[in-house]
């Protein structure tokens, strides 16, 4: 097992887990500044959006593809993690509809047929998986990179992923532990699909971005789409393949735009600063899976469903980040000011070159 997680590793697979957090008190940059070191360094676009008050400004660096233009608010970057935070607003609706709970148990909604053994006399719940403490392992061992190199995910279907729980036994209890885990949030996704009777991209479509008008997220693209797809880039600068998942689908398979997050963003501020009593399902879902259910571990940091919020320089800041195998991203939103900051990246530069940048913005009095 730990050669294929070493493997998985150099193949970019395991991108996921959120950075340390940045260091503040340093010199505030600006957007200018930091998509032009992004773009002047590497090959691949860089699109920065920020909401501000009841306003928003998409700045757009470097070429979206080999033709040269230069990336929109409307162009298409893999988000890769930042799906988990739509994983987890999915259960966070189901829980407002009433067909599960927080406690509703694993093993319920998996089929007769495969068998998730304990760690202990602890039952392994749905909210377990969503903030991270399920005791899994941030991988499924029969994950094979080797089927599908360039493409490690598309190959893990719903067989493979029974296959692997059936008879596991988690090395931890249930609730002891944070430890990142994209086989516990793509195994969310996964329930909460079976539990609907559809598939997980079209569960996001009828419960979230259907709704909020992202017509831009998505798993599946269109013709039309698909012309507005950014081209990814490894860390060498080679341009990459497209990312596609199956069963593990909750862990990082939409794709967006800039203007779509910003969205998306601002329809969580509006959420969460609204009367809990006369909001819509979704909004009171919003507030619940960005809400602080349990520690990470690290200082000053909870995890609600999906959303990481740490609290620094007395600010409280909801975010998450991703990545694919050619793409980085990072969304954030202060609780304090209201400000948003959605940073989407073509290329495989490092998480925390990225999340620091987001934080940093986060942190700027205006949004220039």
């Amino acid at each position: 097992m730990r050669t294929i997680l070493k493997t998985i590793a150099i193949l970019g697979i395991a991108v996921f887990l959120p950075s340390p957090f940045p260091v503040w008190g340093q010199p505030t940059p600006t957007v200018d500044s930091v998509g032009r070191a992004l773009a002047d360094r590497q090959p691949g676009g860089v699109v920065i959006g920020v909401l501000h008050d009841d306003r928003t400004s998409v700045h757009s660096f470097g070429a979206a593809d080999s033709t040269g233009s230069a990336p929109t608010a409307r162009t298409l970057f893999e988000i890769g993690s930042v799906t988990k935070t739509f994983t987890g607003l999915l259960l966070a609706d189901a829980i407002a509809r009433s067909p599960v709970d927080s406690s509703t148990p694993v093993a319920a909604l998996l089929p007769d047929s495969v068998a998730l053994a304990p760690a202990d006399s602890t039952t392994m719940t749905l909210a377990h998986l969503a903030t991270h403490r399920s005791g899994l392992p941030r991988l499924p061992a029969n994950l094979n990179p080797a089927v599908r190199p360039d493409d490690p995910y598309a190959a893990y279907d719903a067989q493979a992923l029974h296959a692997f729980l059936d008879g596991h036994v988690p090395p931890r209890p249930p609730g002891v532990q944070y430890e990142y885990s994209n086989l516990g949030v793509g195994l969310l996704g996964h329930l909460l699909a079976r539990r609907a009777d559809t598939t997980y991209a079209a569960l996001v479509r009828q419960r979230i971005t259907g709704p909020l008008g992202l017509s831009d997220t998505r798993a599946a693209l269109s013709k039309e789409q698909r012309r507005r797809v950014a081209q990814g880039h490894n860390r060498a600068g080679a341009p990459t393949s497209p990312w596609h998942f199956e069963a593990l689908a909750g862990a990082g398979a939409l794709r967006s735009s800039a203007a779509d997050m910003l969205t998306y963003l601002r329809t969580h501020r509006r959420a969460l600063r609204a009367d809990p009593d006369s909001t819509s399902i979704l909004a009171r879902a919003m507030r619940r899976a960005a809400t602080p259910h349990a520690p990470t571990g690290r200082e000053g940091t909870r995890i609600g469903y999906g959303w990481h919020q740490s609290t620094r320089g007395g600010h409280r800041i909801v975010w998450h980040n991703g990545g694919t195998g050619g793409f980085r991203s990072f969304v954030g939103l202060s609780r304090e000011t209201g400000r948003g900051v959605v940073m989407l990246v073509g290329t495989a530069v490092a998480s925390d070159q990225v999340t620091r940048a987001g934080w940093d913005l986060l942190r700027a009095s205006r949004p220039h």
